[in-house]
């Protein structure tokens, strides 16, 4: 998807218009002053859902990274079991 930008002078003037732009692509809008970007805008509901994806996706990593940490507190006192021994125990 392209990336959509707007001057401060755009936003100034046309504030409306960059709204309504935000709420149709649900794409964030890049606002550039003096030609280096200043500021993002977009669509309030499309950014609380990029949150909660960001949040989900945060809690997964977290939950598989204390997972890791399990196994490896387990190995270091001395409760690991080899992966063939695991394996054929579950019928793999």
């Amino acid at each position: 998807m392209a990336v959509i930008t707007k001057t401060t002078t755009d936003l100034q003037r046309n504030i409306g218009e960059v709204s309504a732009l935000c709420r149709e692509t649900r794409q964030p809008i890049y606002i550039t002053r003096n030609g280096g970007v200043d500021l993002v805008v977009m669509d309030a509901q499309a950014f609380d859902e990029a949150m909660e994806l960001r949040d989900l996706a945060y809690r997964r990593e977290m939950r598989a990274l204390e997972g890791i940490e399990q196994g490896r507190d387990e190995i270091r006192r001395g409760l690991g079991r080899p992966y063939r021994e695991a394996r054929e125990e579950m019928d793999l």
